[in-house]
């Protein structure tokens, strides 16, 4: 442990105790003369996070306790980091995939030849670029684009579209040519979630309720897929014609999951449940930054840090989108899950398996969801 993490946790400890302890003022002054006399030590340590941080202060930090917190988020979060991206060029190679091929000998699963650089959302100016993927915290950054491109917080309320729409219009999609020059000068950064939590959501946000959520598309869902799905996996059951959306009957989880199952999503596959590595394609590209929606607001925070973007245009850590219906996360899996067989929980994490691998998720805790359903 190095000079600074040592100042800032005896800090941190000895503020936590005294402040506790109401009685002891004197004692707990002593205690924040002893912390601002470590930070002073300390601010003459190097650290390749020294010149970041203090750059990035904003005016609610302007206290050692919060310069002592945010350092260690911070460096509580690039450790994660560093592992997280290690752990992708590590699968990645052991698969034989991308800028980390190994061999002649052709990699084990399909794979796209060249990064989709088309999905991109790439702010030159800002020097920050993300790969989109939706269910995992999309609408959050999509938010954050717009704010960036010069939208207002008040417009961005009630938007008269959907915010992948305002930002593609902010944002268009990039050519091959300036997406390549754009990554040698921008933050590179995407969003994972558990694979089966997204596929959830996806399913609840797009195919599940035809009595909510139109502003997210749902009409065009069901007429694409949903009417489909129930077509080829719901027996002695009719359709309204033409997809008749007042009288529809939607897709259930088990459906769905029969669906993703059966179908080929490497050549046909939504944007909302297409796997990480064919969206991201995170063994052509080295990302700077592999934020996840379980720790999603420190690793926005150290984004927007790493970016010197924390605070401009009203950038802050947020939180949009969240679960509705007042269960936590787990719940929901559970009361879906159980719907399913252990069989089918396997095969769908084997069509997911390489995401699993790359991102460090296990299926276990669904697969005891099925297997007690």
């Amino acid at each position: 442990m190095g000079r600074w993490e040592s100042a800032d946790l005896l800090c941190l400890w000895r503020q936590r105790r005294w402040r506790s302890r109401g009685a002891y003022k004197l004692m707990g002054a002593a205690a924040a003369a002893t912390c601002i006399l470590l930070y002073l030590l300390a601010v003459s340590a190097p650290s390749t996070w020294d010149t970041p941080i203090q750059q990035l202060i904003t005016p609610q930090e302007d206290d050692v306790w919060s310069i002592a917190e945010a350092r260690l988020r911070m460096r509580e979060a690039r450790l994660e980091m560093d592992q997280r991206l290690r752990r992708v060029e590590e699968v990645c190679r052991r698969y034989n995939l991308g800028l980390y091929r190994q061999s002649s000998e052709p990699p084990s699963v399909k794979h796209p030849p060249t990064p989709q650089y088309s999905v991109f959302y790439i702010d030159k100016p800002h020097k920050i670029s993300w790969c989109p993927i939706y269910k995992a915290a999309s609408s959050t950054w999509l938010y954050n684009f717009l704010l960036l491109g010069g939208m207002k917080e008040g417009s961005l309320k009630k938007p008269k579209e959907q915010l992948s729409v305002l930002a593609r219009k902010m944002y268009p999609e990039p050519e091959y040519k300036d997406a390549e020059e754009a990554f040698g000068t921008t933050f590179k950064f995407m969003v994972v979630r558990h694979p089966f939590e997204r596929l959830l959501s996806a399913y609840r946000d797009k195919l599940e309720n035809s009595k909510v959520g139109l502003e997210h598309g749902v009409l065009h869902f069901y007429q694409k897929y949903g009417r489909h799905i129930v077509e080829k996996y719901r027996f002695n059951r009719t359709i309204g014609e033409k997809g008749d959306f007042k009288d529809r009957i939607e897709p259930t989880f088990p459906e769905f999951v029969r669906y993703l199952i059966d179908e080929d999503l490497v050549t046909r596959s939504d944007d909302h449940w297409i796997p990480f590595y064919l969206f991201c394609t995170p063994c052509l590209l080295r990302y700077d930054a592999i934020a996840k929606v379980e720790t999603m607001r420190r690793d926005q925070e150290y984004i927007l840090r790493s970016a010197a973007l924390l605070g401009v245009e009203g950038i802050k850590p947020r939180w949009r989108h969240q679960t509705r219906g007042g269960k936590t996360t787990d719940d929901m899996a559970k009361s879906y899950f159980s719907q399913l067989s252990e069989k089918q929980v396997l095969a769908l994490y084997h069509k997911y398996s390489l995401d699993f691998d790359l991102f460090g998720y296990s299926p276990q805790k669904y697969l005891e969801y099925a297997r007690n359903g």
